[in-house]
């Protein structure tokens, strides 16, 4: 099979073990996700576990878990890196 659905991943060295990313949603509702490891599945597809967290516009926080998503799929889920 070729390549052809699978996206590339733009983002470099950032996306290690310890970043945190974020995602801004319509209603001030802020998901986060730490990544906890960054490794390829048996068919060699890069997928990013992470634990999130959700903060909703009342400052109520909810822990949302553990979670794997593809690192194409992680990297558009969470486009914005929190520095530290």
């Amino acid at each position: 099979m070729g390549g052809w659905f699978v996206k590339k991943c733009e983002r470099g060295p950032e996306l290690q073990p310890g970043a945190t990313f974020r995602n801004v949603r319509p209603g001030n509702l802020v998901e986060t996700a730490k990544v906890l490891a960054v490794k390829a599945d048996d068919q060699g597809i890069p997928h990013v576990r992470f634990d999130m967290t959700v903060v909703t516009a009342s400052k109520i926080q909810l822990v949302e878990g553990r979670r794997i998503l593809s690192v194409a799929s992680f990297t558009q889920q969470f486009p914005e890196q929190v520095l530290a």
